[in-house]
């Protein structure tokens, strides 16, 4: 049986890289985001209002709602400025728009996850920053932001594992990721039951790399928060 799927391992090999490849793309601009959005949460009104906004839509929306609106409305913005100026802009990589779309609707689920780190952080460590002479941004630099990338390495972690199975959505703009190419395979070999079984063992060992990753990073948190204390 698996003779037949056999000349497209390649292919699925490739689609599983581009699925690997587009939530480690996204990853780290989540992270960012969210962070920033948990830092604005707690400081002014404005900046909180602005970050409570954005933490509840983004939570809100579905994720194939967002990564059609990110392709769909991006293309749509270009072709109208393009008309407007008098030329015509390209459209917009289906890759580059779910990684926007994933981007910034993940970095909502990361701003969340590390505004609770904020809230049961101990006000003595900023004041203790404070007493030594360090400056407000200082004192975020070097003491709140490691101590909350550290606490929340195994939430964030979790939520790398969910990205992984969220960006099977970035195939309905035409990003060639596993799910999409398994459909390809699907309807050459007309067997989509070892098709898709084929896929789910894909997305089964990229989970299990991950958690590997995962579990290296939570083990080195914990022996520099062993080091550090």
């Amino acid at each position: 049986m698996l003779e037949v799927a056999a000349p497209y391992f390649a292919f699925w090999s490739l689609g599983a890289a581009f699925t690997l490849g587009l939530s480690v793309a996204v990853f780290p601009a989540a992270v960012l985001l969210g962070l920033a959005s948990a830092l604005a949460f707690h400081s002014g009104r404005a900046a909180a209002g602005a970050a409570s906004i954005y933490f509840a839509i983004f939570r809100g929306l579905p994720e194939i709602l967002v990564i059609l609106a990110a392709f769909h409305g991006v293309n749509i913005l270009l072709r109208t400025v393009g008309t407007g100026a008098g030329v015509a802009l390209p459209t917009i990589d289906p890759f580059l728009a779910a990684w926007l779309a994933l981007a910034v609707q993940f970095g909502a689920y990361a701003g969340v996850i590390m505004s609770d780190w904020l809230r049961i952080q101990p006000a003595g460590l900023s004041e203790a920053g404070a007493a030594v002479g360090m400056t407000r941004s200082q004192i975020r630099r070097r003491i709140v932001i490691p101590l909350v990338l550290r606490g929340a390495t195994a939430s964030l972690g979790n939520l790398f594992l969910v990205l992984l199975k969220v960006s099977a959505l970035a195939s309905l703009i035409g990003v060639e990721e596993l799910s999409r190419r398994t459909a390809i395979v699907s309807g050459a070999i007309r067997d989509p039951l070892l098709a898709y079984s084929i896929a789910a063992v894909l997305y089964l060992m990229i989970s299990a790399l991950a958690e590997i990753g995962q579990n290296l990073l939570e083990r080195r948190s914990h022996r520099r928060g062993g080091a550090g204390a």
